[in-house]
């Protein structure tokens, strides 16, 4: 074969395999830094868990996942700066539903829309709440409380997170269900409420487990149930709210992972299938237990999108006969 058709025949295939190389480079993600935002102050439930993603992402994926903390409007500002983000992968958002469901309720001109502006990734984690009570309240169980609220119409404070929070929305649900009328309370995060639930300020309160077992050990606070249906392994003496009379009733905090819409889909599925291995490990598992983690199974982008919808159509009807609006 003459020199000139072989050099031809060479250029030929180099040209078509070009594309492929190209195409298998431009999927090397991450290839630079990753942000992955809060809305929360350092410290926090939702930031340690944000720490303990962005560490497992960055092992599993050999890149670069660093929390950036943007506190502040319940979570929006956070969301804002991820909405407007460039959709390659290198901006993500970990948030809580109060942002992803219920922000449209608490703000009139939200800056960004969580149904069109983000691609949810993976849910990382949810648990169920607890029903705790100041030990001065004359009630040792749920049926006992119920009556005591009734006999105390709005005389019983609870204290929440703040508006919107699973917290709030959770106490919303109980006075509907339950037929009582408590006072809301709202706090800047679970932990300035705890506190003045141990001072007696309020009554009342829905929160992680996890945040009152050492007050509960030193008989300052009473559990009387949980939000789950079921009975959580972890504490199997813990009756719930839906075997205590109230049936059907369920609620649980959940988190979870974001990506600006328009981000590819093969990086989203990257992230999805990273975490999904990195959660069931052991020792991940335990992180997030300590957390009241349930996992429930949600295990892919799509499932984790059906799951926001449902959460979505569960509050609508709560947020709007509560009037929750933005503080």
């Amino acid at each position: 074969m003459p020199i000139g058709r072989s050099l031809a025949f060479v250029l030929a295939g180099m040209l078509a395999i070009a594309p492929a190389l190209s195409s298998q480079a431009q999927e090397k993600y991450p290839s630079k830094p990753v942000r992955v935002l809060v809305g929360v102050n350092p410290g926090g439930a939702t930031d340690v868990l944000a720490r303990i993603v962005a560490h497992q992402l960055s092992d599993a994926m050999d890149g670069n996942f660093v929390v950036e903390n943007r506190p502040g409007a319940g979570g929006t500002i956070a969301a804002n700066e991820a909405a407007k983000a460039q959709a390659d992968g290198s901006t993500l958002l970990l948030s809580a539903p109060t942002v992803m469901v219920v922000s449209p309720y608490l703000y009139k001109n939200l800056p960004f829309s969580p149904k069109e502006d983000f691609a949810p990734v993976s849910l990382v984690g949810a648990g169920p709440l607890v029903l705790a009570v100041n030990s001065s309240v004359p009630a040792r169980d749920l049926p006992e409380l119920m009556r005591y609220l009734r006999d105390n119409p709005g005389k019983v404070s609870f204290g929440s997170g703040g508006q919107g929070t699973a917290s709030h929305l959770t106490a919303e649900l109980f006075g509907s269900r339950a037929g009582v009328e408590i006072v809301h309370v709202p706090y800047r995060g679970d932990g300035q409420a705890l506190n003045d639930l141990l001072g007696g300020h309020v009554q009342l309160m829905f929160t992680a487990f996890s945040l009152l077992e050492p007050h509960v050990d030193a008989g300052k606070l009473r559990i009387l149930a949980t939000t789950a249906l079921d009975r959580p392994s972890s504490v199997p003496q813990l009756p719930s709210l839906h075997e205590s009379g109230l049936t059907g009733f369920e609620s649980f905090g959940w988190i979870g992972l974001y990506a600006p819409k328009g981000t590819p889909a093969g990086i989203i599925d990257q992230l999805n299938n990273a975490w999904q291995e990195r959660s069931r490990r052991p020792d991940v598992r335990k992180q997030l237990e300590a957390f009241g983690g349930t996992f429930p199974a949600v295990d892919t982008p799509a499932a984790f999108a059906a799951f926001q919808a449902q959460e979505a159509e569960r509050w609508a009807s709560v947020i709007q006969d509560a009037g929750v609006t933005a503080e």
